[in-house]
């Protein structure tokens, strides 16, 4: 699909970052600008993977709509000091004074936790005007889970098998003035590879021939998986966008920016040789984000005044991404050629719907 042309006034505050903390715009700056503090009382938001990092950021600025705001987590003990802490907070805060947060637990390595916690999500909300598909992991992939994820993340296929289950509440969610979104967390990664169709979990051996970051001398190349589960959020937010955008449900994929996350920790110890000096680098520790800058992306597709009744493109920077050669070194921004590809995006859908045990849809 074409990218939109929707202006983006925050474009000169991201032309010369100079790290965490600088000029670039917060998430809180998204809702304020967009003039949306305690103005989405009727609303009702689910953020995957809500206690910490991005996703708790995220978690805290959409409360502060007034929405009624929903997270996932693992662990029930986390998720309860969360929405003790966000309480907390509002007693100091006055954005977060009314905030209505609660969580439902689901382990996105395992689909019958997600199944569970679409049912208990369904049987205490009505309403569901977005959902944000945050949860996400580094490369490390080689923890067992369902068949498509033996050799490669389960997220992509969890967030579709919850999308599923939760789509009927979207569609009759949307409204004339605030049509369903679904966001869909990627990052510049996916330019590590496109999704190997008919091979996700690298049962043949794969081969990038994108750039010589990828090329590892191994069965199992963890960064063309992780590269491949971004490029699949990015495919997974288009084909919603080409299946339901006429009936006022819409995707959008987003690059949140660099950002050091407690999912650091995971790195595959075969890829940390490769990526620790490219991150330690001057240029990279200028484009690398706070959380509330990381965020930022994220809250402004999910409530952003100019992306009503849009989708189907990739955000980054607070605006619409824009196309990157595919033989340029992997870098912070753009998008390569293969994050767009109408035949590939139904064809993983397809398999998608086959490896989550459901039927084929219309």
């Amino acid at each position: 699909m074409a990218s939109p042309s929707i202006p983006n006034p925050y474009a000169e505050a991201h032309a010369s970052p100079s790290g965490p903390g600088d000029a670039r715009p917060t998430a809180y700056q998204m809702i304020k600008d967009n003039d949306l503090l305690g103005k989405m009382t009727d609303k009702t938001f689910l953020v995957t993977g809500g206690t910490d990092g991005l996703g708790l950021e995220t978690v805290r600025t959409l409360a502060k709509t007034g929405a009624r705001v929903f997270f996932t987590a693992r662990s029930g003990e986390k998720a309860k000091k969360i929405v003790d802490l966000l309480a907390v907070e509002g007693k100091t805060d006055g954005d977060l004074k009314n905030a209505r947060i609660e969580w439902v637990q689901i382990d996105n390595m395992s689909l019958k936790s997600v199944k569970a916690g679409a049912e208990d999500f369904l049987r205490r909300s009505d309403k569901l005007n977005v959902l944000v598909a945050n949860a996400g992991a580094l490369p490390n992939f080689r923890a067992g889970c369902p068949k498509m994820a033996s050799r490669h993340s389960s997220r992509p296929l969890a967030h579709f098998y919850l999308f599923q289950l939760l789509r009927p509440l979207l569609l009759k969610s949307s409204t004339r003035s605030f049509n369903s979104r679904v966001v869909t967390v990627a990052s510049t990664a996916h330019a590590f590879s496109t999704v190997q169709l008919g091979n996700y979990g690298q049962e043949s051996k794969v081969k990038s021939g994108y750039d010589k970051l990828c090329e590892l001398d191994v069965d199992f190349n963890p960064i063309i998986a992780y590269g491949q589960s971004k490029t699949a959020n990015i495919w997974m937010a288009n084909e919603i966008e080409r299946r339901y955008g006429a009936e006022g449900l819409h995707g959008l994929s987003i690059h949140p920016g660099g950002i050091v996350t407690a999912g650091y920790a995971n790195m595959d110890p075969i890829v940390q040789p490769i990526f620790e000096p490219l991150f330690s680098t001057e240029a990279f520790q200028k484009v690398f984000k706070s959380l509330p800058q990381g965020a930022a992306t994220q809250v402004l597709a999910a409530v952003g005044k100019d992306y009503e009744g849009k989708g189907g493109f990739y955000m980054e920077d607070c605006g619409v991404s824009r196309p990157i050669p595919d033989d340029e070194m992997v870098g912070t921004y753009g998008y390569r050629s293969w994050a767009f590809n109408p035949d590939g995006e139904k064809r993983l859908w397809a398999d998608s719907l086959k490896m989550a045990g459901l039927d084929a849809d219309e």
